[in-house]
């Protein structure tokens, strides 16, 4: 057991060591005992390679965190995307899952080392002599990264264990559980402070002060009807949305089709992607989710001909139906017919796999290479329409359906009546005349069509206690459960860490 626990530590500990490889600067050979913390961090470009190495753990490969295990564990136990073809991921859809599963102590452990490298910027670059304006930006970065980390923490497992510091030492690795309060205090302040010190414009892929302003709006909501839930939480997130909307360097798109899909990444709506590169080698940072969204045996959706898709993720029928045919957002996220191998037309229902395939968001469509992975695009983290969103449903929840309320959500409907930037449908219409709970249920259905595939159903159905219901509603045959709204603690960190408590009912 020991000799586990060093393992673990020692991954812990190399991390920082580790993520150097991600910058050009750190190819050329050095003596390891160089690389000790204590003496490396001297230089300005070592403070770029330990930042380089914290933003790398947000995926550091096509099988890790952002690049598949996060979207896996809210795409599918919801009632959004299934994996035909995948065994291990359809424990998760179909509740089948235990505290053993390989996705969850994966995410878990690479959420880790994700915040492990954040604590490296965080106490390491302060004492590093380099332009005093930079050397605060680095580590507001890294303080965004370790309030992301914690927050989708929080959200997936609840109160997790406080690692604030770099771990060292065996002894360090081996910490209780701390409340969801506390968890969410770490996460603010976090936040907070790079809202404060991020500027408001960064290089792509990096985090800015709108990013941290608009993630912290949605910790508020989240916070809000969460047991650490405090009174003001609802009128927080509604103020910091309403400062990320009136940054003039963000805005709606005019066309929903140029806010997603590779074609279209890091525009006036993003706010924070997870920036996947187009390297083809068996360990690249690519996004898998181009190819594996693009349906299986149908030519011609990729740029060289013959070449198809997997259908490794494919989107449930309920949800598909849940997008009107009218709505322009419906043949912007989904494939819903093509030509098969036998030089056919076929609707999706005749795919090999018979399901809608949701390859628009990850597709880029402009790409000429031949190789279905390097078209895949970045993973959208956090874009401007969802700040509407949030922002309508603060408000609402604050007093009801207000004039701002109805304007904010209304914003993302005229939106989508636009094909090609004009307005040339009349759906879905403007709303009016709903009462609180009505304005409720429009936001989180509004939220579903506007933003699938993007990360946040499974989270929204938790956070407003809609989880269960509708996953019932929607498969009366899976035993989902009220513990479902967490998942376990893995077994294998309870069985390294004594400390460690396991979630209700697992």
């Amino acid at each position: 057991m020991k000799l586990m626990n060093r393992h673990i530590v020692s991954s812990l500990v190399l991390a920082a060591g580790l993520s150097l490889t991600s910058c050009e600067n750190f190819l050329e050979e050095k003596p390891y005992s160089f690389l000790a913390p204590a003496n490396y961090y001297q230089t300005p470009g070592d403070a770029l390679a330990a930042l380089t190495g914290a933003y790398d753990a947000l995926g550091d490969n096509s099988s890790t965190y952002m690049a598949r295990l996060l979207p896996y564990l809210t795409w599918f136990p919801s009632d959004e995307a299934l994996p035909p073809l995948l065994a291990p991921q359809r424990q998760l859809d179909n509740f089948s899952f235990a505290a053993d599963h390989a996705d969850i102590l994966n995410l878990w452990r690479q959420i880790y080392d994700a915040i492990n490298r954040s604590n490296t910027v965080i106490e390491r670059v302060p004492g590093i002599a380099m332009d005093e304006t930079l050397k605060q930006q680095y580590v507001a970065e890294a303080r965004f990264l370790r309030g992301f980390h914690y927050f989708n923490l929080v959200r997936l497992w609840g109160g997790v264990p406080l690692m604030d510091k770099t771990v060292t030492t065996i002894d360090e690795a081996l910490v209780e559980r701390s409340s969801v309060a506390d968890v969410y205090a770490l996460i603010i302040a976090d936040l907070e402070n790079a809202g404060q010190n991020l500027p408001a414009t960064n290089q792509q892929g990096r985090a800015t002060k709108g990013a941290a302003k608009g993630l912290l709006a949605k910790a508020y909501l989240t916070r809000a009807s969460s047991e650490a839930g405090q009174a003001s939480d609802y009128q927080k997130c509604a103020d910091l949305a309403k400062e990320v909307i009136d940054m003039t360097q963000y805005r709606l798109m005019p066309d929903y089709q140029l806010a997603v899909g590779g074609a279209n990444e890091f525009n006036a709506e993003s706010l924070f992607e997870w920036q996947a590169d187009r390297n083809l080698l068996a360990v690249g940072e690519h996004s898998v989710f181009g190819q594996f969204t693009l349906p299986r045996d149908i030519i011609g959706l990729v740029p060289e001909a013959g070449q198809t898709g997997e259908s490794n993720v494919v989107s449930e029928i309920g949800f598909f139906n849940r997008y009107d045919d009218r709505d322009y957002r419906k043949e912007s996220t989904f494939i819903t017919q093509g030509t098969n191998r036998q030089n056919k037309v076929v609707t999706w229902r005749e795919f090999t796999y018979p399901y809608p395939a949701p390859a628009w968001k990850f597709v880029n469509t402009k790409a000429t290479t031949r190789n279905g992975y390097a078209f895949s695009s970045n993973f959208p983290v956090l874009r401007l329409a969802d700040v509407y969103l949030m922002r309508a449903e603060a408000l609402n929840e604050v007093g009801g359906p207000t004039a701002e309320a109805y304007a904010m959500i209304n914003a993302v409907r005229t939106r989508a009546r636009n094909r090609n930037g004009a307005s040339t449908s009349t759906f879905p219409a403007n709303l009016v005349g709903l009462t609180k709970e009505q304005f409720r249920d429009a936001v989180l259905d509004e939220r579903a069509i506007e933003l699938g595939f993007e990360g946040h159903r499974w989270f929204d159905l938790v956070r407003t206690k809609r989880f269960v219901q509708t996953l019932k509603a929607a498969h009366p045959e899976f035993p989902v459960t009220e513990k479902h709204n967490l998942y376990p603690i893995p077994i294998n960190e309870i069985l390294l860490n004594n400390k460690l408590t396991q979630n209700p009912g697992w």
